[in-house]
C-alpha cells in the first residue's frame, strides 16, 4: 500500500529583527496560498534563537502585517506565549493574538529550549553528533591559517571521535563548548528542491556545523528542522539564499530518522533596473503609521512592509499584486480575486527566475481596485488622508468625483483640495488666461446659478450652457473659465458635477472672488 499523502501544512518563520520585506511576505503570502487552496494549515513561527538581534516592536509588526494584509495564521504565538516573552521584544496588541495559537505550541523558539535540548542529546547518545571545545581565538587562528593556504576554512573535526563521557564531565565542570553535528564524510549528499529538481553534493564540501551553541540555544540549521518535523510540516517555502545550506538540513533529518518535507526555495524580488530593491530603485514603506522600532532602526537594500496606510495601498490589491510577482496562473489574467487566486494556485507555475517587482504596475492595480469600490467604501478608505471635522456626506460627494483618477489613496487630498478650502489658490497664469476679460460672463452665471429653482447637475448644465451662449462662448471658452473661477484649476472632475457639489454658497463666494480677479473689461 501507497503512503497516505500528508496534510499540507505551510509555515512562515521570519526572525523578529525588523521590517518584513517584500521577498520575505512574497515567500509567506505563497506559503499561505498553497495551505489554502489544499484546504491545510498556515502557520507563524517565530524564530528568535539569535538574541543578539532582537528589534523591539518587530514582533508585532510581523502579526499585524500578516493579518492586516488578508493572510492570518491558523497556527502561531498566542497570548500565553507572547506573555511569557521579556520586555526586549516590545509590546503585541492582545486583540492581534489569539487565546490558543495550536496543538504543537509554543511556536516561538526561545521558548522550545528544552525540546531543542533533547533531540541534540539523542544525537549525542546515537553518536551522530559531538561536544567541540575550541576557543574562538583558536577557531580564528585555523580560519587565518586556511586564509594563508588560500583554502576554503572547514572545521577540522578535531573532537569528532572524542570520548562522549569524558566530554559531558567538561561542560557538567562549565567548560564552554558546542555540539556539532557529524555530517557524511563520502559520497554524495542528495537534496531535491520542488523547482529545481534534484541536487548531488560532494560530502568533502560540507563542514560538521553547529546543531547547539555554547549558550544553550541552537541555531536555524538545527531549531528550523526540529520544529518542521514536529509541527508537521509538509512544504517548506522558503528564500533561494537557503539553497547552499539544504544539504545540512536534509542531513538532520536523515540523522533522527524523519521524513523531511517539500523544500522549495522561491527566487529574489528584484527592481524595475534588475537590482536588489533598495531606496534608489523604488523601494520604500508601503504601510504605516510606522513602527516605533523605526525610529532607531535604519533599513538597508530591502523593500519594507509596515501596515497600510501611508501611500494608500489597498490590502487587496497588494495581496493580488504579489501574488502574482513571480508566479502565473497560466493564461493572461492579472487582476484576481483573493478566492480566485487560491483556486488557481499551484506551485509548479512558481517561476524560477527572480521577479520583478514593478511598482508602477502596483499603482496600476490598486487604481483598479480603488475604481470597484463603492463610493460610500472608498470615502471609509480614504477618511485618514483628508482633513478632520469635514462633513461626511460633503466630503464623500466631493471625493467621489475624482475616484476614477486615483491610483493611491495618498493623492486623494492633493487632487481634492480645492473642495475643503473656502478659496482655491489662483495661479498667475491661469488668471491672466482665462479669467481676464471674463467678468461679465462670470457675473452674469453667478446670477443665473444662484436664481436656479432646481439644484441639478442638468439644471446647472442648462444654465451655464444657456450664459455661455449669450456671450457667444462655446467649449472651452465657456467652461475653462468656470473651472478655474470654482477650483483655481484648468483640469479636473465633471464641471457640472463639482458644482452640484460644491453648493450655491461655495459657488457665490467663489465667483466673487473670481471676478475680482478678472478685469472687468470687455467679454472675449
Amino acid at each position: 500500500m501507497g503512503r497516505e499523502p500528508r496534510r499540507v501544512r505551510t509555515r512562515f518563520a521570519p526572525s523578529p529583527t525588523g521590517f518584513l520585506h517584500v521577498g520575505a511576505f512574497r515567500t509567506a503570502l505563497f506559503s499561505y496560498l498553497l495551505a489554502k487552496r489544499y484546504g491545510g494549515d498556515f502557520l507563524l513561527r517565530i524564530e528568535d534563537t539569535d538574541q543578539k538581534r532582537l528589534v523591539k516592536g518587530s514582533l508585532e509588526h510581523i502579526i499585524q502585517s500578516l493579518n492586516a494584509l488578508g493572510t492570518p495564521y491558523d497556527e502561531g504565538p498566542d497570548r500565553a506565549s507572547v506573555a511569557a516573552l521579556p520586555e526586549a521584544y516590545g509590546t503585541v496588541d492582545p486583540a492581534l493574538l489569539p487565546e490558543n495559537g495550536g496543538a504543537f505550541g509554543p511556536y516561538i523558539q526561545s521558548l522550545r529550549k528544552a525540546r531543542y535540548t533533547e533531540v541534540v542529546e539523542s544525537l549525542l547518545d546515537a553518536g551522530k553528533a559531538y561536544w567541540a571545545f575550541e576557543t574562538e581565538e583558536e577557531l580564528a587562528g585555523k580560519r587565518a591559517a586556511c586564509d594563508a593556504r588560500k583554502i576554503p576554512y572547514r572545521y577540522d573535526r578535531h573532537f569528532r571521535d572524542y570520548d562522549l563521557a569524558e566530554a559531558r564531565k567538561r561542560v557538567a565542570d562549565g567548560e564552554r563548548a558546542v555540539v556539532r553535528l557529524k555530517m557524511p564524510t563520502e559520497g554524495p549528499i542528495r537534496t531535491v528542491d520542488f523547482l529545481r529538481g534534484e541536487t548531488l553534493w560532494d560530502a568533502n564540501t560540507q563542514d560538521d556545523f553547529i546543531i547547539l551553541k555554547a549558550d544553550g540555544l541552537p541555531p536555524y540549521h538545527l531549531a528550523a528542522m526540529v520544529d518542521d518535523h514536529d509541527m508537521e510540516i509538509s512544504h517548506v517555502l522558503r528564500g533561494e539564499e537557503w539553497i547552499s545550506s539544504t544539504p545540512k538540513h536534509v542531513s538532520v533529518f536523515q540523522a533522527m530518522g524523519w521524513e523531511p518535507p517539500i523544500f522549495l526555495h522561491t527566487p529574489g524580488v528584484l527592481g524595475n533596473d534588475r537590482k536588489k530593491l533598495g531606496k534608489r530603485n523604488g523601494a520604500k514603506p508601503l504601510l504605516g503609521p510606522v513602527p516605533e522600532f523605526d525610529k532607531n532602526y535604519v533599513p538597508t537594500g530591502e523593500f519594507l512592509i509596515g501596515y497600510l496606510n501611508q501611500d494608500g495601498i489597498l490590502p487587496e490589491a497588494l495581496f493580488n499584486f504579489l501574488s502574482i510577482c513571480g508566479w502565473s496562473p497560466g493564461n493572461d489574467r492579472e487582476v484576481m480575486t483573493r478566492e480566485e487566486i487560491i483556486e488557481a494556485f499551484d506551485i509548479s507555475k512558481i517561476s524560477p527566475s527572480p521577479a520583478i517587482f514593478d511598482l508602477e504596475k502596483l499603482q496600476w492595480m490598486n487604481g483598479v481596485y480603488i475604481r470597484s469600490l463603492s463610493p460610500s467604501a472608498f470615502y471609509e478608505k480614504a477618511r485618514p488622508y483628508l482633513p478632520e471635522g469635514l462633513d461626511a456626506d460633503y466630503a464623500a460627494a466631493a471625493i467621489a468625483l475624482e475616484q476614477e483618477r486615483v491610483k493611491e489613496l495618498r493623492e486623494v487630498p492633493e487632487v481634492t483640495d480645492f473642495f475643503f478650502s473656502e478659496l482655491p489658490e489662483y495661479s498667475e497664469r491661469s488668471v491672466a488666461k482665462w479669467l481676464k476679460g471674463s467678468g461679465a460672463y462670470l457675473a452674469e452665471l453667478d446670477s443665473a446659478i444662484a436664481a436656479l429653482p432646481e439644484w441639478s447637475v442638468a439644471a446647472i448644465e442648462a444654465a451655464v450652457r444657456s450664459v455661455a451662449a449669450s456671450h457667444k462662448r462655446e467649449k472651452g471658452e465657456a467652461t475653462h473659465p468656470v473651472r478655474v473661477a470654482l477650483t483655481g484649476r484648468e483640469v479636473g472632475p465633471g464641471l457640472f458635477e463639482l458644482m452640484a457639489v460644491l453648493g450655491k454658497e461655495r459657488l457665490a463666494v467663489r465667483f466673487k472672488k473670481a471676478k475680482e480677479l478678472a478685469d472687468g473689461g470687455t467679454d472675449s
